[in-house]
């Protein structure tokens, strides 16, 4: 366990809005956090005696911050974020595992690109991280920012977005959808719906479609509507990433399931794991004291996940693996289940 843990110390707050706070880290041993922009970090916090996991996004790119950073927005009847925002203070060090994710662009081959970002609400943290990256190591690429909010007071990162823009007047193009606007608001009322989605894509796109990347973070439901309306629009699963964290409930255990023995390999060490039936992959290595790391334990956020090298199984839930991902044998061991006695899995 102790391979995978960071500790981390708060460096410095940032108040963003009255109900928003930016918390920028540095690792206690004075080391570099190695992360991609997109990626989150999940805290291991003692709340009244027992552990706690809470991921979050960061919101710094280590491209364009010296530091790594997490913004935590105000969540009614939120225990969590009431902790961060009203007792976490300068100097607290906390237990994080190794940054996580796979909402991350893939490396530039060279060729300019169209990076489309679709966010709502606090779902721009993610995006934000993405957009400063791309617009920092790609200097051809366009970025487009589609985001959608009640009004301006309520949109996070609106300064820092227009520091952005004013850097990148070429390369960065924000769009602001309003479902509540100010009577001054000049820009798109309502909100993101198929056919407004694509008329902004169709109009912002440069460069050959095919090379077009897009990232969705916010709502459930506009997700899967903005995912929908992109495939119609013929790009394919390669081209689109999303990143959710509301983790609704799992599906039961597979009814008939056999126990099996699976080879794992963990961080270099070697097991022969029993996986009982009705059980996942990760619940079985946890039973058998291997600290697999996980986070939401929904099919979600991709902690969890490793590489099937042979054998069978399958997933009641995967929601973050790309089909490009499940070619290359990437599985989510929280909602694995073993079909044969061949399966080997592999977690760095």
């Amino acid at each position: 366990m102790s391979g995978s843990i960071i500790f981390l110390r708060v460096r410095h707050i940032i108040i963003e809005k009255y109900n928003v706070k930016t918390f920028v880290f540095e690792r206690t041993d004075g080391q570099p956090l190695i992360y991609q922009a997109g990626q989150f970090l999940t805290f291991l916090i003692d709340m009244r005696g027992h552990e706690v996991r809470r991921s979050y996004s960061m919101s710094s790119a280590p491209e364009a911050d010296d530091f790594p950073a997490i913004t935590v927005k105000r969540i009614p009847n939120g225990e969590a974020s009431r902790f961060w925002l009203d007792t976490v203070l300068e100097g607290d060090i906390f237990k994080t595992l190794q940054p996580s994710g796979r909402f991350v662009l893939e490396k530039p081959n060279g060729e300019a690109r169209d990076i489309v970002l679709i966010g709502a609400g606090s779902g721009i943290t993610p995006l934000f991280s993405i957009l400063k990256q791309a617009l920092t190591i790609e200097k051809e690429s366009i970025v487009t920012l589609l985001y959608a909010n009640q009004n301006e007071s309520q949109t996070l990162f609106w300064n820092h977005i227009i520091d952005w823009q004013q850097r990148y007047p070429e390369r960065l193009t924000v769009i602001h959808i309003h479902s509540q606007p100010s009577d001054e608001w000049n820009g798109i009322r309502g909100r993101i719906n198929n056919t407004r989605l694509e008329q902004l894509v169709n109009k912002s796109l440069r460069f050959a479609r095919e090379r077009a990347r897009f990232f969705i973070c916010g709502p459930f439901e506009l997700m899967r509507s903005m995912e929908i309306t992109l495939h119609y629009m013929g790009f394919s699963s390669v081209q689109i990433r999303k990143e959710n964290f509301v983790i609704n409930k799992m599906p039961p255990p597979p009814p008939v399931s056999n126990p099996h023995t699976i080879n794992l390999t963990f961080r270099g060490n070697d097991y022969q794991l029993l996986v009982p039936a009705h059980s996942t992959i990760l619940d079985a290595a946890l039973q058998a004291s291997i600290h697999l790391p996980y986070s939401c334990k929904g099919g979600r956020c991709s902690t969890c996940a490793g590489i099937c090298k042979s054998g069978k199984l399958h997933m009641t839930v995967n929601e973050v693996l790309t089909d490009r991902d499940l070619a290359e044998g990437w599985i989510l061991t929280c909602s694995a289940y073993v079909d044969n006695d061949d399966v080997s899995i592999e977690i760095k």
